[in-house]
């Protein structure tokens, strides 16, 4: 296995460490099939868990069915699960799933949401899942579709002790490793909004630095070979630092128009917290700017083609 020792932050008992055998979880739910929830389905299906899909777009039913899945037909279908694990785009699709799976889920089930959505959505979630007695546990990721596929993500997960121990066995295989953040489930969220405030700073700053050596006369590629080979080698310089000197923004690992969401409801939480983020506001607006030009479905990394076209460089 690839998944590491939980990491267990202060007042989490290390209880957690020992969790459920994989087999006690009979059957798997997951909806939201875009890139992130087929990779999580395809690998649950690896593990020899009894999975069961669900899509309202229909989106990669058909590549699923080829592994012998179970497609549900409506949300019905999901009763049977012990765990469903959603992956949908923003907070009204998490809530309305969120929703639909209170109405049929039995109250031993736990609902894991792996969405990057707002800790007021994931809050109203706990909420409403607690009252009607089922679990419920936020679980969202750091990492692109790739990583996914191949169990190289990092999850933020939070909840209730008891369903974050259930849930463990699951998480730990979808990902490289599996961090605990206490038993408030919008925790999680908020970890995972304020990452992607730091990576999509870390992309604003090489474009911008990337634009300014090139009108200098260095081009992007010797740029990025020496900043990643010396001081800045961490994991999303070297990835979406890439991106930016190859300009390869397609296909997206996120788009530019989801990016600015999470910029969007990290700035409000920020707001309602009373914690200043004059970089944070920058880098959404330029993010705006970005798809005011029609590059929201690129990849977010695009800010670094924003950089060059501020910049006068073509591309």
């Amino acid at each position: 296995m690839n998944a590491m020792t939980p990491s267990l932050p202060p007042g989490l008992s290390h209880e957690l460490e020992t969790v459920p055998n994989v087999a006690a979880v009979q059957q798997v739910g997951v909806v939201g099939l875009g890139r992130m929830g087929l990779a999580f389905a395809q690998n649950l299906i690896t593990d020899g868990y009894q999975t069961i899909v669900y899509s309202r777009s229909g989106k990669n039913l058909a590549t699923l069915k080829t592994r012998g899945t179970t497609v549900a037909a409506g949300w019905g279908d999901l009763a049977q699960c012990s765990i469903v694990i959603s992956m949908v785009a923003d907070d009204d699709a998490a809530e309305s799933v969120a929703e639909s799976l209170a109405n049929v889920l039995p109250t031993s089930a736990i609902h894991i949401s792996m969405s990057t959505i707002s800790p007021g959505a994931s809050r109203r979630i706990a909420r409403l899942h607690n009252h009607l007695g089922q679990g419920y546990v936020a679980a969202p990721v750091l990492g692109s579709p790739d990583l996914a596929a191949s169990r190289e993500l990092f999850v933020l997960a939070a909840g209730t002790q008891d369903y974050l121990a259930c849930s463990l066995p699951i998480l730990n295989r979808l990902g490289k490793r599996t961090f605990l953040l206490g038993n408030v489930p919008e925790l999680a969220n908020t970890v995972k909004l304020a990452a992607n405030v730091l990576t999509a700073s870390t992309m604003q700053s090489m474009g911008e630095v990337f634009a300014f050596l090139q009108k200098a006369g260095i081009e992007p590629e010797v740029a990025f070979t020496v900043f990643t080979g010396s001081l800045f080698d961490g994991k999303v310089h070297k990835a979406y630092g890439g991106r930016i000197a190859e300009q390869r923004y397609l296909p997206p690992g996120m788009t530019t128009r989801l990016g600015l969401k999470d910029l969007r409801l990290a700035l409000v939480e920020a707001e309602t917290v009373l914690a200043p983020m004059p970089v944070a506001s920058v880098v959404r607006d330029r993010m705006l700017a970005a798809i005011a030009r029609g590059w929201g479905d690129l990849d977010w990394s695009a800010l670094g083609k924003l950089a060059q076209f501020s910049a006068g460089i073509e591309s």
